[in-house]
């Protein structure tokens, strides 16, 4: 059986305001030590910036981060992926789409974020086919 990206997710979502600004993003993904943000706008989440989205949008259009706003750099719409889908459903997704974060969906709520680090753990597959049997049972 092939593992559920949720067995591979950060359920630590971190976010950021969408008026915020760019330089306000960098320091919160290092204070973190993460790559990305999900942007908040009106209590939704409306897109997710990135250090590559920080990079190319941003540094190397030699805009100034204290001074551009998140909204305006930020990738949007969000893409999702639902957490019962597989890992290699999720790769698939991500390489198709030249996605390096891709945020967890269940029952319609982001519960999580799968990075492409994420694909470089080893995953213990038969201990995911035990909890899933677990989590199963329970139900």
């Amino acid at each position: 059986m092939i593992p559920k990206i949720e067995s591979l997710m950060s359920k630590e979502i971190c976010d950021i305001d969408a008026e915020k600004s760019v330089q306000d993003a960098a320091v919160k993904m290092a204070q973190n030590k993460i790559g990305s943000l999900l942007v908040i706008e009106d209590g939704d989440f409306v897109g997710i910036i990135t250090e590559v989205d920080i990079i190319r949008r941003v540094v190397a259009k030699q805009r100034m981060p204290e001074h551009t706003a998140i909204h305006a750099v930020m990738t949007s719409p969000l893409i999702t992926i639902k957490a019962e889908q597989t890992i290699l459903e999720a790769n698939a997704l991500m390489e198709a789409r030249g996605l390096r974060h891709l945020p967890v969906t269940k029952f319609g709520r982001i519960v999580g974020v799968v990075s492409i680090r994420d694909f470089l753990h080893p995953i213990d597959i038969e201990e995911t086919e035990e909890r899933s049997l677990e989590h199963a049972a329970a139900l």
